[in-house]
C-alpha cells in the first residue's frame, strides 16, 4: 500500500496542521515544542469510537505536460472551510490530499485508514474528489482457446497525481477506477455518506468549453494498472467474507456533470474553482434552513445552468431510500457570506468570502460592509479594504476597540452593504480558434467600444461573453437560372461563457472582424444590462422579509418556483423529485403568475425585468392614466402593502402575462425597494410604446439606461452614510435593509 498506517497518518497530520493554522486561528508556527502534543491529540481523536464527522478531500492541479488544472486545490479548501465553519467538522477529522500528495496509493490508503477503519455505524463521512476524470479500456477475456481476441468495455476512472504516466506502446492507466471507489464506499460501516465528484468522463480534445476549462482527460487508456485491479479485488474479497458484497452504495453521490457532459472550472481574478463545487458550497453557506438534499441539488443545478447555459448539469445518485441529508444540518443554521480567518498584527481582519455568488467575484467593491455574527447584542460592523478573489482584508468601522479584543477566528460575517463600482464594463474573451491577425484586429476594435472594459484570450480570466467564428450557409440567388445555391463562409458571433452561440449575433459570411465588432455594439448594451441585473440579486442576504413565487397560472401540476429572503424562518419549500430538471421547464406562450408577500411593516415597491431566451430585455409595468391627458398612460410602481401580498397579473385583469415564444433560458428579475422607483418610472414613461390603458410588457430599446436608473433608485433608497462611501460618486452603495432582488430562471421548451 506504499505507506504504513503510522507513517501515513503522521505525514497527513503535519499537512493538516499547516493548513489548519489560518482557519482555526491556532498560531503554532515556529513553536515546534507544541507539535508533539497536538499530533498526539489528533491520534487519540482518530482512535475514538464516538460518533464523528470524517472527511477525505482530494484535489489535484499539478498534472504533467500541458494538462494542468487550476481550481481543484481551491475546491478542497472550499469544502474544508464549509465542513469546519458551517457543519461542525473538527479540523483533525478532515484529511486533505492535494497535488503530489494525491497519488493513487495515497488516496486509497487514506480512504481505508481514515474512513473505512475509523467510521462507525452512525458516523458521518464525506469524500470529495476534484481533478481529471478519464476512461480506461477494461479487457473482457473470452473463454475460448489461447490466442482468442480480447474485447473491452470502457470504465470511468479518477486520475490521481501519478495517473498520467508517459510510456511507449500501450500505456497502462494508474487511475483509481470508479469501480474501486464503489467497493471502498461499500466497505464503510455507515450509511451517512456523501460523495462529491467534481470531475467528468467525456472524451474531448478541447481543453476549453467556451471560457471554461474542462476536467476530462482527453485520452483513453489502453488498460488499467494491474496493481489497481489487485487492490479492488482484495477489498471485494474482504466484503464477501463479511457478507457485504451485494450491499447498496451508502448515502448519496453528487457528480458535477451528467454522462456525456464535461465538468468545468472557471478562472476569475486571483481565483479559480470548479463551477459545481463553488455553486454547491456557496449555496450551503447562504442557506439558513435544514434543507433537504433534493432542494440543494436543484438550487445548485439552477445556478450552474445559468453559468453554463445548461451545458453542465449536476447529478444525484442514491441506491436506497430515503435519501440522507447532504451534510448533517439537523437544525436551522446561520447564513453567512464568509468568516473571519484571523486578525493580523496590523489590526486587519482577514476574511474568506465563501458565500459570495460567482457573478459578484470580479465586481465586489472594497467599501462593502459586513455584520459580524456574535454572542452579544452589540453589532460589530467591518468594512472591506482590499480583496483578491475570495480573500479579503477589513477593518472595524463602528468601534475604536482593538479588533483582537472584539473578534475571533471562525466568526461568521453577513453582508450588510454592497458597494459596486459604477464603471462596470463587459469582459470579452477571444476564442482560441481566431488567427493572430484576427485577435489583433478584434482587440483594437473592442478597445473603441466604451461598454467593453477588457479583452482577454479564452480561458485566461473571467469573461461575460466570447467572440468567435461561426461557419454558416446562406442562400445565393445570383445563379442565372434563378436557383438558390448555398454559399458557405465564416462569420463572427458572440457565444456565452459556456460556449453556446447567441443566435441573434451571427453576421454575414466573410465579414471583417472589425465590422463584426461594430455590428455587435447594440448587443453589448443588453449584455451589460443583464450583467448589472445579476449583480444586484441579493435574495440570500436581503434583510427585507419577503417571499416570491412564480408559477404557471392555472396549472396545478406544475412545480412553482419559490424564493425568500434569509430572515423568513418558515418559508415553504418545494420538494423537487429526483429526475426533474434542475432548471425547470416551461412550455412556450404559457400564462405566468407572480405572487409577492410582504412580511414587513412598511409598503414596498417593485420593478419586474425579464430577459428572454433571445436576450431581449422587457419590463412589466403598471399603468395609470395621466390626469392632464386621459389618452396618455404613466407607469407606476407595483406596490406591496405591509403585511399583505399582491399577484401579477391580478385575477380581474384582462391581459395575460405569458412565457416567451422562443426556446432557451429565460430569467425574471424581481427588484423590490423600500422607496418608489422614481427615476426608473420617469424613463419608462418616455418610451413611445407606453400608450394603452392596461398593464403592458414593454420591450426596452435602451435597457442599459433603465438598468442604470434602477441602480440609482436603489442607491437613493439605501442612503448609505458618507462615513462608509465618503463623497465617492463612482460607486453604488446598496443597503440590504433597503432592497431585495430575486432571480427566477427557467427553460422554455
Amino acid at each position: 500500500m506504499g505507506l504504513d498506517r503510522r507513517t501515513f497518518l503522521q505525514r497527513i497530520g503535519l499537512a493538516l496542521f499547516s493548513l489548519g493554522v489560518s482557519e482555526t486561528g491556532i498560531s503554532l508556527l515556529g513553536k515546534n515544542d507544541r507539535f508533539a502534543p497536538w499530533l498526539q491529540a489528533y491520534g487519540q481523536t482518530l482512535a475514538e469510537t464516538t460518533n464523528r464527522k470524517l472527511a477525505l478531500l482530494v484535489g489535484i492541479n499539478e498534472y504533467p505536460k500541458n494538462n494542468r488544472l487550476n481550481g481543484c486545490v481551491t475546491d478542497v479548501e472550499l469544502q474544508k472551510e464549509l465542513l469546519i465553519h458551517r457543519f461542525g467538522f473538527l479540523p483533525q477529522d478532515i484529511v486533505t490530499l492535494t497535488d503530489r500528495q494525491a497519488t493513487r496509493e495515497n488516496i486509497e490508503t487514506a480512504f481505508v485508514e481514515h474512513l473505512t477503519e475509523q467510521a462507525t455505524s452512525d458516523d458521518v463521512v464525506v469524500f470529495h474528489f476534484s481533478g481529471y476524470g478519464s476512461r480506461v479500456k477494461m479487457p473482457n477475456i473470452t473463454q475460448e482457446t489461447t490466442g482468442a481476441e480480447e474485447d473491452y468495455q470502457l470504465v470511468d476512472s479518477l486520475v490521481p497525481a501519478d495517473g498520467i504516466i508517459p510510456t511507449k506502446g500501450e500505456p497502462a492507466a494508474n487511475d483509481l477506477l470508479k469501480d474501486t471507489l464503489s467497493v471502498l464506499l461499500r466497505s464503510l460501516k455507515t450509511n451517512k455518506v456523501t460523495t462529491v465528484l467534481d470531475t467528468s468522463f467525456k472524451q474531448t480534445r478541447n481543453s476549453l468549453q467556451g471560457n471554461f476549462r474542462v476536467r476530462s482527460y482527453p485520452d483513453i487508456a489502453e488498460r488499467p494498472n494491474p496493481e489497481e485491479i489487485a487492490f479492488r479485488d482484495q477489498i471485494q474479497m474482504k466484503l464477501k467474507t463479511q457478507g457485504l458484497k451485494s450491499r447498496n452504495l451508502p448515502g448519496i453521490i453528487l457528480t458535477a456533470a451528467e454522462e456525456g457532459q464535461a465538468a468545468l472550472e472557471g478562472q476569475w481574478d486571483h481565483f479559480s474553482a470548479g463551477l459545481f463545487t463553488y455553486a454547491l458550497t456557496q449555496y450551503l453557506w447562504q442557506t439558513s434552513h435544514a434543507t433537504k438534499v433534493e432542494v440543494i441539488w436543484q438550487k445548485t443545478g439552477a445556478n450552474m445552468a445559468l453559468i453554463t447555459d445548461n451545458q453542465q448539469k449536476n447529478q444525484i445518485k442514491c441506491e436506497h431510500h430515503p435519501i440522507t441529508p447532504y451534510y448533517p444540518l439537523e437544525k436551522p443554521g446561520t447564513p453567512a457570506e464568509g468568516f473571519i480567518t484571523n486578525i493580523d498584527n496590523k489590526g486587519m481582519v482577514n476574511l474568506k468570502l465563501t458565500g459570495i455568488p460567482l457573478a459578484l467575484l470580479d465586481s465586489y467593491g472594497n467599501e462593502s460592509c459586513f455584520t459580524v455574527v456574535g454572542d452579544t447584542s452589540d453589532e460589530i460592523q467591518i468594512q472591506l479594504r482590499s480583496r483578491e478573489g475570495i480573500n479579503g482584508k477589513a477593518q472595524i468601522v463602528n468601534s475604536s476597540e482593538s479588533p483582537s479584543k472584539l473578534l475571533r477566528s471562525g466568526q461568521l460575517i453577513q453582508e450588510s452593504i454592497r458597494v459596486l463600482p459604477r464603471k462596470q464594463g463587459l469582459n470579452v474573451a477571444l476564442d482560441k480558434s481566431l488567427e493572430r491577425i484576427e485577435r489583433v484586429d478584434a482587440t483594437s476594435a473592442l478597445a473603441n467600444i466604451e461598454l467593453v472594459s477588457s479583452t482577454i484570450i479564452a480561458g485566461e480570466d473571467s469573461a461575460d461573453c466570447l467572440l468567435g467564428k461561426v461557419t454558416n450557409t446562406e442562400p445565393d440567388t445570383s445563379d442565372s437560372n434563378g436557383e438558390e445555391n448555398p454559399v458557405s463562409g465564416e462569420s463572427y458571433g458572440l457565444f456565452t461563457c459556456g460556449g453556446t452561440l447567441i443566435s441573434t449575433t451571427v453576421g454575414v459570411p466573410n465579414e471583417a472582424v472589425k465590422l463584426a465588432v461594430s455590428r455587435l455594439e447594440k448587443k453589448f448594451q443588453t449584455l451589460l444590462a443583464t450583467k448589472w441585473l445579476q449583480l444586484i440579486v441579493n435574495e440570500h442576504s436581503s434583510l427585507i422579509p419577503l417571499e416570491a413565487t412564480l408559477e404557471l397560472s392555472g396549472n396545478k401540476n406544475s412545480v412553482s418556483l419559490q424564493s425568500n429572503t434569509r430572515n423568513i424562518a418558515s418559508a415553504s419549500r418545494s420538494i423537487i423529485p429526483i429526475g426533474v430538471e434542475t432548471l425547470p421547464n416551461m412550455p412556450q406562450d404559457a400564462p405566468l403568475k407572480l405572487c409577492l408577500t410582504n412580511n414587513s411593516d412598511s409598503t414596498l415597491y417593485s420593478i419586474l425585468m425579464e430577459v428572454t431566451p433571445t436576450g431581449q430585455i422587457t419590463t412589466l409595468y403598471k399603468p395609470q392614466k395621466n390626469s392632464q391627458n386621459q389618452q396618455a398612460v404613466t407607469p407606476i410602481n407595483w406596490e406591496i402593502p405591509a403585511k399583505s401580498k399582491i399577484v401579477v397579473p391580478q385575477a380581474e385583469s384582462s391581459w395575460q402575462w405569458k412565457t416567451p415564444e422562443s426556446s432557451g433560458i429565460a430569467q425574471l428579475f424581481v427588484i423590490v425597494a423600500t422607496q418608489p422607483f422614481n427615476k426608473t418610472l420617469a424613463l419608462l414613461s418616455e418610451q413611445e410604446t407606453v400608450k394603452r390603458d392596461r398593464s403592458l410588457i414593454l420591450n426596452l430599446q435602451e435597457p442599459l439606461n433603465i438598468t442604470y436608473a434602477i441602480l440609482e433608485d436603489l442607491h437613493i433608497a439605501s442612503g448609505v452614510a458618507p462615513k462608509i462611501i465618503g463623497t465617492n460618486t463612482d460607486v453604488y452603495g446598496l443597503d440590504n435593509r433597503a432592497w431585495a432582488a430575486f432571480r427566477f430562471a427557467y427553460e422554455i421548451v
